[in-house]
């Protein structure tokens, strides 16, 4: 079982989770179990406390949207910088208040519950499911499953309610959430695949940027020189330019295309010319800095030897 959860990536962060809370057994969607989770249930929402969050690209527009906030104001106010384990990427999480049991700043009691349930993000969505991806060492791709978060404290599993994984989700409104975010899941999931693996400072610039802010990212698109490097037909561009939702999934399209050549965006000809020739400029710049430090050493020792013949 050990092999399994380090490899987990899940709505939930199972690596977080002790062991004996993850029942050893894999899920698939057809597959069933009990639950509910109901105010006046004696655990609820215990869950709601102690617990990072990880916050995607959609739950951090739906989670600002819902409170009428402008991204800068969402993520200074309510999250804090991280990565995503191990990976460099960069993300945010939610801030959780500065109480003993670190409780999730949008829960409004132990009788009310979440105050931003229609929107919650979709780590709460899932749970007590966690969905994850293994490899096994003669497979060539990742495997997709379920599994089953048993903590102490949940008495949800006691209840009679009995669903397939499949119905969970629609419940849950899962499925809206994983296909809006499947481009981005993509990347983190190959990036996690590759194992530890280099990213440029520029990269990771643009995942964080893709992943947290998207009025940063609109200003990129329609405020630099974006639309004169890709064939864009006007209907998309007039429909990122006005829709936000569009412009999230079409910023998480993009975002799987530069990191892994993934998806139909098109580069232009000339846009590729003045690539490579800066590439070119750039290398030659190397080589002149590389050049001279030599250069320098080199007088340096001779300096050196020098001194050393005078004495």
């Amino acid at each position: 079982m050990s092999d399994k959860k380090d490899r987990f990536e899940g709505k939930l962060n199972i690596d977080d989770l002790e062991r004996s809370v993850i029942e050893p057994r894999e899920y698939g969607k057809e597959d069933r179990f009990r639950f509910r989770c109901y105010p006046g249930i004696p655990c609820f929402t215990k869950c709601c406390s102690g617990v990072r969050i990880n916050l995607t690209p959609y739950d951090i527009w739906r989670l600002k949207n819902r409170l009428q906030m402008s991204y800068d104001e969402f993520l200074n106010t309510y999250t804090i910088p991280s990565s995503i384990d191990r990976t460099p990427l960069p993300i945010v999480v939610l801030k959780m208040q500065e109480d003993e049991e670190k409780t999730c700043p949008f829960l409004q009691g132990p009788e009310k519950g979440c105050g931003v349930y229609e929107d919650r993000p979709s780590t709460c969505r899932y749970y007590p499911v966690g969905r994850a991806h293994m490899r096994k060492v003669d497979e060539p791709e990742l495997r997709e499953f379920y599994v089953m978060i048993k903590e102490d404290h949940c008495l949800g599993h006691k209840e009679d309610k009995e669903w397939t994984l499949q119905q969970w989700r629609e419940d849950q409104g899962a499925d809206d959430y994983d296909e809006v975010t499947k481009d981005w899941l993509a990347v983190v999931i190959k990036a996690k695949s590759l194992g530890i693996t280099e990213f440029s400072k520029q990269s990771l610039d643009l995942f964080f940027m893709v992943s947290s802010n998207l009025d940063m990212f609109r200003r990129f698109v329609f405020e630099s020189r974006f639309l004169e490097a890709y064939e864009i037909d006007p209907e998309t561009v007039e429909r990122i330019r006005n829709d936000e939702l569009e412009l999230l999934k079409f910023s998480l399209q993009w975002l799987r295309f530069t990191f892994f050549g993934e998806g139909d965006f098109k580069v232009k000809e000339e846009a590729k010319a003045k690539a490579a020739e800066r590439q070119k400029l750039l290398a030659e710049a190397r080589k002149k800095e590389f050049e001279q430090r030599e250069k320098k050493a080199a007088e340096d020792l001779e300096k050196l030897k020098s001194m050393r013949g005078k004495k």
